[in-house]
């Protein structure tokens, strides 16, 4: 699992350094002069501007973005992340991957439709009244978020490279959460049927809500890349994700900390 964060650390150096190089070396601003980007609702106001009769060209088309990513997943619970087992083992968590489409609704506010699925493993705990088993997570996730830029407040400002972001939103989580015996089999654990909406057979349904941050940057017109963090909580205060429930009224949630690679459909490279 070492390897594995050490891995996620040199992408990130790689992808900031690229980063860094298409930012220095070429200019991949919006044309304002280019009419085949302007959308034909918004002629009149395009031929206004450049006839000095109106003060801003018209917003430009946007296509649709679609994203691939991969990292880190845990399971943030009553299992402590940095804190090592009997056996000296620290919970390295698990991976997972994503697919989305985005797309704007203006200068500042986007939607973006995800499918993610993590597997993580949970290692043994004990400390004090606490005994967590060892156990795995697997879930699919399908989301919708809203993603507010930023960095955007200047609307017609060329060349902009780098958006900062926030997220939040709406998912439903189809989740199999599984405790390792004393035979050192995994047997699946039910959820109570009151924080549930629902099952398809060994899947357990949930609502949940999502909340996140993260910044992208511009290699060319088409290929964006991206680091984000992103938190999915199941609603109605669910203790049931890594498999043990404790007396407490605490909810277990997921962290997922991913590289993004965006791709914008339709749209040519330079």
């Amino acid at each position: 699992m070492a390897i594995k964060k050490y891995t996620l650390l040199l992408a990130v150096l790689v992808m900031l350094q690229l980063a860094g190089n298409a930012q220095t070396q070429t200019d991949w601003g919006w044309d304002w002069k280019d009419s085949s980007k302007v959308p034909t609702k918004s002629i009149p106001q395009y031929n206004e501007f450049l006839n000095n009769q109106f003060p801003y060209p018209p917003k430009p088309k946007n296509a649709w973005e679609l994203g691939f990513s991969a990292g880190t997943s845990f399971v943030i619970g009553d299992r402590p992340i940095y804190v090592k087992n009997a056996q000296g083992h620290n919970y390295d968590g698990g991976y997972v991957f994503s697919i989305s489409l985005r797309k704007a609704l203006g200068h500042v506010i986007s939607l973006r439709g995800q499918t993610s699925y993590s597997q993580t493993s949970i290692p043994f705990y004990q400390r004090g009244g606490v005994r967590v088993e060892s156990g795995s997570n697997n879930t699919l996730a399908v989301s919708l978020d809203a993603i507010a830029s930023l960095n955007a407040t200047s609307h017609y400002r060329g060349n902009p490279k780098v958006d900062w972001y926030v997220l939040g939103g709406y998912s439903i989580i189809a989740t199999q959460v599984k405790v390792r015996q004393a035979d050192n089999s995994l047997k699946l654990r039910n959820f109570p049927n009151a924080l549930t909406f629902g099952t398809i057979q060994d899947l357990t349904l949930l609502h949940g809500v999502d909340a996140g941050a993260g910044v992208s940057f511009k290699l060319n017109n088409v290929f964006n890349i991206g680091l984000e963090q992103k938190f999915v909580v199941p609603m109605l205060t669910n203790d049931n994700l890594d498999g043990y429930r404790s007396t407490n009224t605490d909810t277990d949630f997921f962290s997922y900390t991913s590289i993004r690679l965006n791709i914008n459909l339709g749209v040519r490279g330079k």
